[in-house]
């Protein structure tokens, strides 16, 4: 009976955190979409747009998407960079993360062999600080360790995909072997 408990209530043999986040992205007008950032702990909801540039057929009135997970990579690293200084009890001045990335599509739309990649992924950590490098360098790399944006690119968890048309879910993969 405890099994089943604690298996209800998805409870892990582990110390750590977890937590969940939710998003809903909607089309606001064109290629200009909006995001509503749900942050069920802190009792908060946010706004975001992002849109495209005039070459995609867009606006350019908010940042690209890519933009946007560029920026998470660097946001989190930065805020677990912060959180383990701290704990390490380490003086880090004006901590600047840089996320470089380059994207590619190939493939055909209409033959369905689109396919888009990442070409490459660069983060680069740049510090002052007057504490030993190895203790800034184990301070770096429990920040990216700990970063959960970050550990997405680098391990890839499986997603999970729903498709509702017309209200009714439907299987894109089966789908699509008919067309």
């Amino acid at each position: 009976m405890a099994e089943a408990t604690k298996q209800d209530s998805k409870e892990y043999g582990w110390q750590g955190r977890q937590f969940g986040q939710e998003i809903v992205t909607v089309n606001d007008r064109g290629l200009r979409k909006r995001g509503i950032i749900i942050e069920p702990d802190e009792v908060s909801q946010y706004e975001v747009f992002a849109d495209e540039g005039p070459r995609m057929g867009g606006e350019n009135s908010a940042p690209r998407p890519l933009t946007y997970f560029l920026m998470s990579v660097g946001f989190c690293a930065l805020t677990q960079l912060h959180r383990y200084s701290d704990m390490m009890k380490l003086t880090l001045k004006d901590p600047q993360v840089t996320v470089r990335s380059g994207f590619r599509t190939d493939g055909s739309v209409l033959r369905g062999t689109v396919q888009a990649s990442t070409v490459d992924f660069e983060v680069a950590f740049d510090v002052e600080s007057d504490d030993p490098p190895d203790r800034v360098a184990a301070c770096i790399r429990a920040a990216e360790a700990g970063c959960f944006v970050m550990q997405a690119v680098k391990n890839p968890t499986e997603v999970k995909r729903t498709v509702r048309l017309n209200g009714a879910e439907i299987d894109i993969e089966e789908q699509g072997k008919s067309s």
